[in-house]
């Protein structure tokens, strides 16, 4: 029954790759409905998994981001935080200051913040969307919360290790911006959009409800796609997707050691909490592992790309160039983090586990979030006017 069902799924995918893709989706479509029918106690755990992660994880860490920067925007808070960080940006990326404003904001708050801020910016005419699509090569990051906390502390026991992934992690989305800067044609990709000093009356109220109201929407987006992947993910151990195509990888004479890290990277990309465990667990040296999760962390798995894909759909933005993107971020990372760990520039040890509950701490997180913002629209007001005198 398991090899039938492999059968079906490989030669759906095959179909996936021609011009019979709707075909291959509504095929998809039954066969996953046939395993929920086959597998409905395996099944309803996992939705239940699925909206425990949501509820009691996803949405505390994000949802009070959301609505803090639909409010930003709203408020014009970043144009002035874009104009000070203007000629960083186009010297590294090509972008106006606003993919500065980005790539800070994705680093506090974690997936999909990067691709929310990019959508509203591109719906509130502040980018184009060819600025929107370089922005994301580079701003669309894992946040501290899971990389120290959830990754290095409860998955390797050592928090330590999640410095260490996050800084791969970041300075593989800096290197992905910047090479995808220099292979891009230089040309004029900003809004001919004048920055705005008039003094409205300003609806705090309104804007405040209209904020939740778009948060919560993305959330609930967010929470759709966790639960469905969740599901899927439990159908295919279940049925043993990925130890038949192990086997099937041996039969191909490809070395056992070989198959068994492509299987684990193919199991580990549908989604990156579960995929991060399951590379956790390997019987393989910490260097590797190290270097396989900072892949993963950096690729963000296809759940994030389904939850990107969602919150982009209004924009226009190519969605495949968006995978390359993180395709090519998870290359680079894992490159970073083995050069990183081949020369022992990062001693691990050197980090204590008393700064782990500041990171950690989602208060103190918000907190500082917000003080950063405070004072990145200061300094730049206060360098605007300096400027004029």
């Amino acid at each position: 029954m398991n090899i039938f069902v492999f059968v079906l799924l490989i030669t759906n995918f095959m179909l996936f790759l021609t011009k019979f893709k709707k075909k291959s989706i509504v095929y998809l479509l039954l066969l996953v409905l046939l395993l929920l029918v086959l597998y409905p106690y395996q099944s309803l755990n996992s939705a239940k998994d699925g909206i425990n992660l949501w509820f009691f994880v996803v949405v505390p860490s994000l949802l009070p981001f959301f609505i803090i920067n639909d409010m930003l925007i709203s408020l014009k808070v970043p144009e002035n935080i874009s104009r000070m960080f203007s000629p960083l940006a186009k010297y590294l990326f090509n972008t106006s200051g606003y993919g500065a404003y980005v790539f800070i904001m994705s680093l506090f708050s974690g997936y999909p913040a990067g691709a929310k801020i990019t959508a509203k910016l591109i719906e509130s005419k502040k980018i184009t969307v060819e600025e929107g699509e370089r922005i994301l090569s580079f701003s669309s990051t894992s946040g501290p919360l899971f990389i120290i906390g959830a990754v290095g502390t409860g998955m390797l026991n050592n928090s330590s290790l999640g410095y260490f992934l996050f800084i791969s992690h970041i300075l593989g989305a800096i290197t992905n911006g910047f090479v995808y800067k220099l292979f891009t044609r230089e040309k004029n990709i900003y809004c001919n959009v004048a920055l705005s000093h008039e003094n409205r009356n300003v609806r705090v109220g309104e804007i405040l409800s209209k904020s939740i109201s778009d948060s919560l929407i993305t959330c609930g987006f967010i929470g759709g796609y966790i639960i469905l992947f969740s599901v899927i993910i439990t159908l295919l151990e279940n049925i043993d997707f990925f130890v038949i195509l192990n086997l099937l990888l041996t039969m191909l004479y490809i070395p056992k050691n070989i198959s068994n890290y492509i299987c684990t990277l193919l199991q580990s990309s549908i989604e990156i909490s579960n995929g991060c465990k399951i590379i956790s667990n390997l019987g393989s040296s910490l260097s590797t592992k190290m270097i396989l999760i900072s892949f993963i962390i950096s690729f963000s798995g296809f759940s994030i790309i389904g939850q990107v894909t969602s919150i982009l759909s209004k924009t226009k933005i190519n969605i495949n160039k968006y995978i390359f993107f993180k395709l090519t971020h998870g290359i680079f990372s894992a490159l970073i983090c083995w050069i990183l760990l081949k020369v022992n520039l990062l001693d691990t040890t050197t980090f204590h586990h008393k700064y782990t509950s500041i990171i950690l701490n989602p208060i103190v997180l918000l907190e500082t979030y917000l003080t950063l913002i405070l004072c990145l629209n200061l300094l730049s007001q206060l360098f605007f006017q300096i400027r004029k005198h």
